[in-house]
């Protein structure tokens, strides 16, 4: 999403330099690729003088670049090293405008990479989290113990550093039946909280072992209801645990710091691949639409300027005339993602489906429990 740094605007470059991964999530569809991707040189060099060459014609922007995979450790070391060394060569005057961040499984962090994370200004990581076996583990036996130890190990590494890790918790059909387990043990990995629970997202097409993982709007609601009714008694405890912390701000405050599946606007977000194709976001580029061409070819000014992009911007006006008409809850959701409603219905202007489970949870969750309405700070 865009946000604003002063007067500056910053583009968040999803950065995925390898398809390669070495655990293997059920609803995960990279995994299945036949040859995962990396990066070649020539283009990972191309990709910076890309980088310099958009900053440089704009002055008052900055590019945050989050290094995503598959897992981007598989990537090697020497990648990293690589992009220091070429800030500092091709993008000399504008390399305090490139920002790092980066997602990774945490199994295969080392000192070493920690080193060069710390040296990128990267001193927090952003993962995700499955205790329940044959959800996520590693290799293609999905090894959900060596996952387990693998993953702590990175864990205690990154705080032995002084860095700080948060994580998605992503709802499964396998723990509806459990949500308040669930709930313990996430806590009991960070007692102050700093996770977020996701609806697990599965691709009209994909295998059926992802479809069997695969849960109803309905289903996520009541399971997010059974544990906000927990958090919410304890919640000085409990304190950053999301959707609940933030809509509690969006219901007592002017706090409107929106997610991408829930901001007006997707902004100047952008999907980098492989082999240089650029889309969307992540899930655009897996699903084959919202492409922009390849960066080999084009700048980020002319991938910035496609036509696509002022359709996909022109939805937040469209929705308030036709599905959103009149919602009580638009000032938080905006019609949610496009990428959901393009995956239900084929069309981006149509309102996410996951709007569901959203109005379901305020409405029979969070609106009774807390005696808050959104209507009230409106």
């Amino acid at each position: 999403t865009t946000r604003l740094v002063g007067s500056e605007m910053c583009i968040r470059d999803r950065f995925k330099a390898t398809e390669a991964c070495n655990c293997n999530c059920v609803y995960c569809d990279v995994v299945h690729k036949k040859k995962p991707r990396t990066i070649p040189n020539d283009l990972f060099k191309k990709v910076f003088e890309r980088f310099n060459e958009y900053l440089i014609e704009f002055p008052h922007e900055e590019i945050c670049v989050i290094w995503h995979g598959g897992e981007p450790c598989m990537a090697g070391i020497d990648l990293y090293r690589t992009a220091l060394q070429h800030l500092k060569e091709i993008c000399p005057t504008t390399r305090n405008r490139i920002r790092f961040a980066i997602q990774s499984n945490i199994t295969m962090i080392s000192q070493d990479f920690i080193d060069v994370f710390k040296e990128m200004g990267i001193y927090t990581v952003g993962t995700s989290y499955e205790p329940i076996h044959g959800v996520r583990g590693i290799g293609k036996k999905r090894d959900s113990r060596l996952y387990n130890k693998k993953f702590f190990e990175g864990v205690n590494l990154l705080e032995k550093n002084g860095m700080t890790w948060g994580f998605i918790y992503v709802v499964t059909k396998a723990v509806l039946d459990k949500p308040l387990e669930i709930f313990y043990h996430l806590t009991n990995l960070k007692l102050k909280g700093g996770f977020d629970f996701h609806p697990v997202l599965v691709y009209e097409d994909a295998a059926q072992e992802s479809l069997d993982t695969a849960i109803t709007q309905e289903e996520f609601a009541d399971f997010l209801g059974v544990v906000f009714k927990e958090w919410w008694e304890h919640r000085d405890r409990f304190q950053h645990i999301d959707p609940f912390d933030s809509l509690l701000k969006y219901y007592t405050s002017n706090y409107n710091c929106l997610g991408c599946g829930d901001a007006p606007t997707c902004g100047l977000h952008l999907y980098l691949g492989p082999d240089g194709e650029t889309a969307q976001c992540g899930r655009a580029a897996d699903w084959d639409i919202l492409g922009y061409g390849n960066i080999k070819d084009k700048s980020l000014k002319e991938i910035f300027s496609d036509e696509q992009r002022k359709l996909v911007d022109s939805r937040v006006e469209v929705l308030q005339t036709t599905d959103c008409k009149g919602c009580e809850y638009w000032r938080i959701c905006h019609g949610g993602c496009p990428l959901d409603a393009y995956n239900k219905y084929k069309d981006y202007l149509r309102k996410s489906d996951q709007c569901l489970s959203k109005k379901l949870f305020l409405k029979k969750y969070f609106e009774p429990i807390t005696g808050l309405k959104l209507s009230q700070i409106l």
